[in-house]
């Protein structure tokens, strides 16, 4: 059987083989990639266990922000009352006990104090009677013994007494007035910390009572409610998912750049967002996330779907103005670069 040259078949391997590399430029270096406009979702959610006291809104309702969603009640509050309450009353009894121990050294010293005054008086009253009576009699022998030389005067030895008792009176006294001057200065250094943590305690206490009425939950900005899976009457952990609001519509795209113009792109670079279903309706993204790695991009994305392509992931702000729906598929476009 006869060969017959067929000029059809030979256009098709020649565009096969012009095709491949065509493919392959545009895979690893397109002048235009897909992306997702989409909304980062606002989680609402409380740091403390509640109940649900009353509900708002409803699940798909547009809501405004500042809008008020939801009535809670923080479930912790009794106990940390109690608790708080327990603390300071500790605090107080404590405070009480070392006062009184500190007041009992205290009295001991004064006490002390006072018997030794008394001590010291007496033995001091005694010799100074018995230099009286002794410088009576001396003056009453001197007076009829005229012939005795002048010697002198009474003895000095009870002044002498006298004085030295006076010196240990003044001397112990001054010891035992500065051992209760340092024990009344304990007292108040030991009660200014416990004073200090009780009065933080009772304000603590005081806020506490105020968020005792119910805890108001308001919209952190406009969007949809699109989940919400509570109820009045409900009690929730610390935490857990009260609701999610999505935007009307979303601002920001996530789009994959290839690792051909991975050096083309930076923060704050402006880039064209065009919407697939109307060509005519484009929209300007900035550049507001990079990042770290470059990774497989998802099949949605790709301008072949069976072929797997790599790229870094873009994140872009968008105006909130635009008419994109949630989770839309976008081109974006390198600015000055054509939409083809």
């Amino acid at each position: 059987m006869r060969f017959r040259f067929n000029l059809i078949y030979l256009l098709f391997v020649v565009g096969v083989l012009f095709l491949i590399p065509l493919t392959r430029n545009m895979v690893s270096h397109p002048e235009e990639f897909y992306g997702i406009a989409e909304n980062q979702v606002r989680t609402i959610n409380i740091q403390y266990p509640i109940e649900v006291r009353e509900i708002k809104v409803t699940l798909g309702e547009k809501i405004d922000s500042g809008q008020l969603l939801a009535r809670l009640y923080r479930t912790d509050l009794p106990i940390k009352i109690n608790d708080i309450n327990y603390e300071i009353q500790e605090l107080q009894v404590r405070r009480w006990m070392d006062i009184e121990q500190q007041q009992s050294e205290a009295s001991k010293l004064e006490a002390k104090r006072a018997a030794l005054t008394v001590t010291y008086d007496q033995k001091i009253v005694q010799l100074e009677t018995e230099y009286a009576a002794q410088a009576k009699v001396l003056s009453n022998i001197k007076s009829i013994d005229l012939a005795s030389p002048k010697n002198g005067d009474v003895p000095d030895v009870h002044l002498q007494r006298i004085e030295s008792l006076k010196k240990e009176k003044t001397l112990e006294i001054k010891q035992l007035d500065v051992e209760l001057a340092q024990i009344k200065s304990e007292i108040q250094l030991a009660q200014a910390p416990i004073d200090l943590r009780i009065k933080k305690l009772e304000g603590e206490l005081e806020l506490i009572k105020k968020q005792e009425a119910d805890l108001e939950i308001y919209a952190p900005q406009s969007g949809i409610v699109g989940q919400l899976d509570i109820m009045p009457g409900e009690k929730l952990e610390a935490y857990m998912v009260i609701m999610r609001i999505y935007g009307t519509h979303p601002d920001v795209v996530t789009t994959y750049i290839g690792d051909g113009r991975l050096a083309d792109i930076k923060l704050g670079d402006k880039l064209n967002v065009r919407s697939i279903n109307d060509a005519n309706y484009q929209v300007q993204g900035t550049v507001i996330g990079l990042g770290t790695r470059v990774k497989e991009l998802p099949e949605r994305l790709r301008h072949i779907p069976s072929l797997k392509a790599w790229g870094r992931e873009v994140q872009l702000q968008i105006p909130l103005s635009n008419t994109f729906l949630q989770g839309e598929k976008v081109r974006v476009a390198m600015k000055g670069s054509s939409f083809f």
